[in-house]
């Protein structure tokens, strides 16, 4: 019987890195592209923290968008994933990082991450953008999901099924 369940888990392990690597994408790709229509929010989360250079805050606030947007389109599409997988799971790793040192801190109001749940946006009410446990936990799914999509298949390739 639990050579039938790991057969089995073997076979779908490849659709579940498909729909993880999709979804992982879609979240960079959409967080990236709300960051670039209003960048306020995460331009207060940097300024709050006190120990980072001025430079590298204003590198932070400039790049980042646009690294999230490069980033989720490549994974989404599973462009150069030997170098994009990895990538974005330090992404993924430092924002869970960074939701700890925020609910550490004690650090309050939105990172705006998914836009600004007042305004309409449906991921920043289903996600939630405030600093918190809920950060937290969402921010340690999406570094377990990322993970995943290093596992071996059975064909020894850790691309998805296309």
């Amino acid at each position: 019987m639990r050579i039938i369940i790991a057969m089995k888990a073997k076979q779908i392990l490849p659709y579940i890195q498909t729909s993880f690597r999709i979804l992982l994408g879609a979240l960079l790709l959409v967080a990236g592209i709300l960051k670039v229509q209003d960048n306020s929010a995460l331009f207060e989360s940097v300024a709050y923290i006190t120990w980072i250079p001025l430079g590298l805050k204003s590198l932070i606030i400039d790049t980042l968008p646009w690294i999230e947007i490069v980033m989720g389109s490549l994974l989404i599409f599973n462009l150069f994933g030997s170098v994009v997988k990895p990538a974005v799971s330090a992404i993924y790793l430092a924002f869970f990082i960074f939701a700890i040192y925020g609910l550490g801190s004690g650090m309050e109001g939105d990172c705006g991450c998914f836009g600004d749940p007042e305004n309409g946006s449906i991921l920043a009410m289903l996600l939630g953008s405030e600093f918190g446990w809920k950060m937290v936990m969402r921010n340690g799914i999406f570094v377990g999901m990322a993970g995943l999509l290093f596992l071996k298949t059975g064909n020894n390739s850790t691309d998805s099924p296309e």
